[in-house]
């Protein structure tokens, strides 16, 4: 094959693979990997087409992403088990001044209070991804399997990526279940795409309110990000948050979705009070720039002691490996973190997939 021959044929596998990209940029956003919208005025933390944090802070960048993967040997130790050391112990109903919760998996929990089951982020797909087969792969079963989950009333989606809002798991669970589904500003467009125009629905802003039976919701600020694919026009169309739940006479408990290190911690204490029980994330913390929209076990400890809460339960780890740390490194971080602060390792649970912790009156 002479020179002008290769040159040639350089040249159009380059305009090839330069078309490919150009038809995935056009079609992937549209189709396998939409996101949601919003359309609507001007705020403190919306400038009439993007969602942005008040606070200062620098999103990762692609160029990141793809030092992170080219660094995966520096990856801790993550094993996979294929069955869970607990079975969920769920009571025959949960009311009054009692909570009870089950971890399931990552973000999803099974939340009973006022007398509703809530999941928060549900997934029981096997991949956090688009594609199933592609991305981070489970580690561990599901802790309540899907024919063993008690009817859901109500499902808390804190944002749109992938580990939170799984599209295969939500389309089951509105057909199956039809709870109704709370989710901030943008993202219910994407949630009737894959569920159907007939799904119940709450959107709502940081600090609006939504009741439900004897339960308030109020969707609280956290400083993430959202995007299901990975050009900066589809960046932060959608809103993401946290969630406060009060039942008049019962507890009050807070589910903080996905957040870095921030004063909304703080924020949320002044404005909603002490919550009895706070669901933390504590895992996707290494390398260092990844926290730009996650916490540590440490900063979990401090916004831990900034909400004043009586209870703490760990998640966002032990399912998916979605950083570097290994698993035992994230329950040996969360415990050093702890005696730091010199607070009992029962305040602050991080259980195992299945676990089900009750109120202790």
């Amino acid at each position: 094959m002479n020179r002008r021959t290769k040159c040639m044929l350089t040249a159009l596998l380059a305009a090839t693979l330069g078309t490919v990209i150009l038809a995935g940029d056009i079609v992937l956003p549209g189709w396998l990997c939409r996101g949601g919208e919003w359309e609507g005025p001007v705020t403190d933390h919306f400038d009439g087409k993007f969602f942005y944090n008040p606070e200062p802070g620098t999103l990762y960048k692609t160029s990141n992403l793809l030092q992170w993967l080219q660094e995966r040997h520096a990856k801790g130790e993550y094993p996979t088990v294929a069955q869970n050391a607990h079975q969920p112990q769920l009571a025959p109903r949960v009311d009054g001044q009692d909570w009870e919760v089950t971890m399931v998996n990552h973000s999803t929990l099974l939340i009973r209070t006022a007398g509703l089951n809530i999941l928060t982020d549900p997934i029981w797909s096997d991949y956090t991804s688009p594609v199933q087969g592609l991305g981070p792969r489970r580690h561990r079963p599901a802790g309540i399997s899907w024919e063993k989950l008690p009817r859901i009333d109500v499902c808390l989606l804190s944002h749109d990526h992938y580990d939170h809002f799984d599209a295969p798991t939500l389309k089951r669970l509105a057909a199956e279940h039809n709870p109704l589904f709370i989710v901030p500003l943008g993202l219910a467009g994407l949630l009737q795409y894959h569920c159907g125009e007939d799904v119940r629905f709450i959107e709502a802003d940081w600090w609006e309110s939504v009741q439900h039976g004897d339960l308030r919701i109020t969707l609280t600020p956290a400083k993430h990000w959202s995007n299901r694919y990975r050009k900066t026009y589809t960046r932060n169309r959608s809103l993401w948050c946290g969630f406060y739940l009060k039942s008049a006479g019962g507890p009050s408990i807070y589910f903080v979705g996905d957040s870095a290190r921030s004063n909304c911690f703080a924020q949320i204490h002044a404005r909603l009070g002490a919550p009895e029980l706070a669901l933390i994330p504590i895992g996707a913390y290494k390398p260092d720039w990844i926290r730009n929209g996650h916490i540590s076990p440490a900063e979990a400890v401090e916004a831990f002691r900034q909400l004043h809460a009586k209870q703490a339960i760990a998640c966002h780890f032990g399912t998916w490996q979605l950083a570097n740390e290994g698993y035992q490194e994230t329950l040996d971080d969360l415990a050093a973190a702890l005696k730091e602060n010199n607070i009992p390792a029962e305040q602050f649970i991080a259980p195992d997939n299945g676990q089900t912790i009750h109120s202790q009156r």
